[in-house]
C-alpha cells in the first residue's frame, strides 16, 4: 500500500466507522479495509470520514488500515441481468451461476438527474391492467405515482400484478423490481408470482435482505435506478418498484443515528427529503439524445394508520406526480384493488388517455364523486329521492363491476367496453352480485364474431355516435345470447335495495339510541 493514500479505522460501531488520515477522500468513495471488508464513505467529520460498511463489517477493528480502491460504487449492467435476482452489488442470488459480464458497462450507482433539455413530455400511458387505476388516476410512462397505505393494505400485491400485466398485455416494457430490506421469504414469493406471468424474463429483481448490512440496503434503490437508466438509453420504456421505501427511510436512519447525525422529526436525519427526491428525480421520459427511452416509479409507502401525515409518506407526496391511496377498511369489505379514487390523484391527468377512455372516464368520475356523496349521506338517515337511488345502484355497480383479481388484467379497449356499461346505464338491468359474471361473458362475447372485427383498438381515438351506437349493438345483441346472465327484475330489486337502505338507516338511527 502506499502510505499517502492509507488511513486507519479510528472508531467503528456496529456497521459504521470514523477513519482518519485518508487523504484525497471524497464523498461516495468507496474504501477497502485490510480485514477484507469494504464500505462508502458516507460523510465527514472534521477531519475523518464516516464510512458505513457493506459486508463483513464484524472483521473490522480500531487500527485496520483503509485504502480507497473507487472514487464511487458501480453496478455492472447488461440484457444478461433480464430474469435475474441480483443483490445490491450486482452478484447473483437465484442459484443459476454468475451473470455472463461479456459486453457489460459499468455505471455509477448515484449520479445527477438529467437536465431538462434532455427531457420530453409524459404523453403516453402506462397500462397496469387495473381499469380503475387506467381510468380514474391514469398513470404515464416517465411518472411517479406513490403508492400508499397502511400495512397489509395491497399496494404491493397491485404493483406486483402491474409489473405481471406488462408480460400479459405485451407492452415490451422492461420492469425493475428493488426489495429493500425484505424477508426472503416474501421477496421469493413474489418472484415466483412474476416468474408464474412470464414477466420474470423481463424483469430484474434487486434484492436488499433484511440479514444483510444496512448500507446493502441503503444503496438498493440507486442500484435499481442506474440500471433502469442504462435500459432508458437502449430506448425502453421502464417500470421501477421500490417496495419500500419507508424501510429505506428507516436504513438511512439508522446509518445517521450510528454516526451521530444530528436527528430531526422522527428521529430521521435532516436530508432525507434531499436523499429521495434526487432518487426520483432521475425518473421521467427523454429524448432521443438522452437515449428517447422512460422510466416510471412506483414508490411504495406504507403509512401508520389512514392519516396519511406520516414524514416519509408526506415528503414523499410532495416529490411524486400523485399518489393512489389504499384503505384497510376496503380490502377488509373484500374490494380489489382497495383503493380510494376520492383521495387519490395523478397530477398528470387524462392528456394521457385516448379519447375514448378520457370521455367514458370523465363520466364515470362524476358518477363516483356522486355515489360517495349518497353514501355519507345515508349514514346520516337521509332519505333517497329516484335520482339518487338510481345513482346510488349505479355506484354499486361500478365498485362491483371494478373488484379484480390478482390473476384479471384488461386491455384498454376491454376497459372502454366496461366503462361505457356503467356510464350508459347498461348495467342497472343486472344486480351487482351478478357484475363479475356479466364481465366475464360480456368480454368473451365481444372477443367472438362479428364484434371481434367491428369493435377494434382503432375505436379509442375517438368518441363519437358512431361508436356509442356500435357499443348499443353490441349489448343488445348480448342481452340475446343464451350465455348472457339473466337480468333481475326491476321490480323487486328495487325494493330489495331500498329495503337495504333502510336497514342501514334503522342501524344508524339504533346506534345513536344506544348512545343516549
Amino acid at each position: 500500500m502506499d502510505n499517502a493514500s492509507v488511513g486507519r479505522v479510528e472508531s467503528v460501531r456496529s456497521e459504521t466507522c470514523i477513519v482518519g488520515g485518508l487523504r484525497g477522500v471524497g464523498l461516495s468513495n468507496v474504501v477497502t479495509f485490510s480485514s477484507g471488508a469494504t464500505g462508502i464513505v458516507l460523510g465527514f467529520e472534521h477531519q475523518t470520514a464516516q464510512v458505513v460498511m457493506l459486508e463483513a463489517y464484524d472483521k473490522v477493528k480500531k487500527g485496520d488500515l483503509v485504502r480507497i480502491i473507487s472514487r464511487y460504487p458501480v453496478i455492472t449492467v447488461s440484457q444478461k441481468l433480464l430474469g435475474r435476482v441480483i443483490d445490491p452489488l450486482g452478484r447473483a442470488l437465484d442459484g443459476r451461476g454468475d451473470i455472463d459480464t461479456v459486453g457489460a458497462v459499468s455505471l455509477p450507482v448515484e449520479i445527477a438527474a438529467r437536465p431538462i433539455y434532455q427531457r420530453a413530455i409524459v404523453d403516453r400511458p402506462l397500462q397496469t391492467g387495473y381499469a380503475l387505476i387506467d381510468s380514474q388516476i391514469p398513470i404515464g410512462l416517465g411518472q411517479r405515482e406513490l403508492l400508499l397505505g397502511e400495512s397489509k393494505s395491497g399496494q404491493v400485491d397491485v404493483a406486483i400484478d402491474a409489473i405481471c400485466n406488462q408480460a400479459r398485455l405485451k407492452t415490451g416494457t422492461i420492469c425493475i423490481y428493488v426489495a429493500i430490506d425484505s424477508e426472503v421469504a416474501v421477496t421469493k414469493r413474489n418472484v415466483e408470482k412474476l416468474e408464474k406471468a412470464g414477466a420474470l424474463q423481463q424483469t430484474v429483481v434487486v434484492f436488499g435482505r433484511t440479514a444483510s448490512a444496512a448500507s446493502m440496503n441503503y444503496i438498493a434503490p440507486m442500484v435499481g435506478m442506474s440500471i433502469a437508466e442504462w435500459f432508458m438509453t437502449q430506448g425502453k420504456n421502464v417500470l421501477v418498484v421500490f417496495d419500500d421505501m419507508t424501510r429505506h427511510a428507516k436504513v438511512y436512519r439508522q446509518l445517521s443515528l450510528l454516526l451521530n447525525r444530528p436527528a430531526s422529526r422522527e428521529a430521521y436525519p435532516g436530508d432525507i427529503f434531499y436523499l429521495h427526491s434526487r432518487l426520483l428525480e432521475r425518473c421521467g421520459a427523454f429524448n432521443e439524445h438522452a437515449g428517447g427511452g422512460t422510466i416510471t416509479a412506483l414508490p411504495i409507502v406504507e403509512t401508520a394508520t389512514e392519516e396519511v401525515t406520516d414524514y416519509i409518506t408526506t415528503n414523499l407526496m410532495s416529490i411524486t406526480d400523485g399518489h393512489v391511496l389504499f384503505r384497510r377498511a376496503l380490502a377488509n369489505k373484500g374490494l380489489h384493488p382497495p383503493i380510494d379514487s376520492g383521495f387519490s390523484v395523478s397530477r398528470i391527468g387524462g392528456r394521457i388517455q385516448s379519447k375514448l377512455i378520457r370521455e367514458l372516464s370523465d363520466q364515470l368520475k362524476d358518477i363516483l364523486i356522486r355515489f360517495s356523496e349518497i353514501e355519507r349521506f345515508i349514514a346520516f338517515g337521509t332519505d333517497l329521492n329516484s335520482d339518487s337511488l338510481e345513482l346510488y345502484n349505479l355506484g354499486l355497480r361500478a365498485r362491483s363491476l371494478f373488484d379484480q383479481t390478482s390473476d384479471d388484467f384488461f386491455t384498454p379497449l376491454q376497459q372502454a367496453l366496461m366503462l361505457y356499461m356503467i356510464t350508459s346505464k347498461k348495467a342497472l338491468d343486472w344486480g351487482p352480485e351478478q357484475m363479475k359474471e356479466l364481465r366475464s361473458t360480456f368480454l368473451a362475447f365481444v372477443g367472438k364474431s362479428p364484434y371481434d372485427k367491428l369493435i377494434t383498438p382503432s375505436m379509442l381515438q375517438a368518441y363519437d355516435k358512431t361508436i356509442t351506437d356500435t357499443f348499443d349493438d353490441c349489448i343488445k345483441d348480448f342481452m340475446k345470447d343464451p350465455k348472457t346472465p339473466k337480468p333481475v327484475d326491476k321490480t323487486p330489486r328495487l325494493v330489495a335495495e331500498t329495503e337495504t337502505i333502510s336497514g342501514i338507516l334503522r342501524e344508524n338511527e339504533d346506534m345513536f339510541h344506544d348512545k343516549d
